[in-house]
């Protein structure tokens, strides 16, 4: 049992599909009620990227077929089995942008939804950002742009930006006087 009266009794896997895999969970509370618990387990943490220059951040619009919608987003993906979450972000930029940086460092990591889910967001800063001549990926990125600060403060309000692994690093890099 765990400090906070929370013990887990077992689980085994209920699906998976490669990508992530839903575990059932048994699980006992502190007034000793046991219940089945789900969630989605990730082997691998996904990695974004918030690239900065001169005072605007790189956003990409995409279809988001689960939501049914449009987005404005931070490029982000998967990170690749032996893959460094540094190394995937940098390769995420390219893919969703067409642009590359000359100087990447650590941002913030997080659990967007510990709830549901175990899969972490190791989010890198980008600056010095420069187009590297080759097309983004059409297949998943609809556009790119450079948004000011009031810029993405609208696009959150009109709910164009709706994603957490999005919202959390732009909304610390305004907290923080980046943007």
């Amino acid at each position: 049992m765990s400090e906070h009266g929370w013990e887990r009794l077992g689980g085994e896997v209920a699906h998976d599909n490669g990508w992530f895999q839903v575990w059932k969970h048994r699980v006992r509370q502190p007034d000793g009620l046991a219940f089945d618990y789900f969630a989605a387990h990730h082997e691998r943490p996904a990695a974004g990227i918030l690239a900065l220059k001169d005072g605007k951040a790189l956003l990409i619009r995409q279809y988001r077929v689960l939501i049914g919608r449009e987005t404005w987003a931070i490029p982000a993906g998967g990170v690749d089995a032996g893959e460094a979450p540094m190394a995937a972000a940098a390769r995420e930029l390219r893919e969703e942008s067409g642009y590359a940086a000359r100087m990447l460092e650590p941002f913030v990591s997080f659990h967007p939804s510990c709830g549901s889910s175990d899969q972490r967001f190791e989010i890198f800063l980008a600056r010095y950002v420069e187009l590297t001549g080759e097309d983004f990926d059409r297949n998943e990125v609809l556009e790119r742009a450079w948004f000011s600060r009031e810029q993405i403060l609208d696009l959150i309000d009109a709910g164009k930006m709706s994603d957490g692994l999005s919202l959390t690093p732009i909304l610390l890099a305004i907290a923080r006087g980046l943007l």
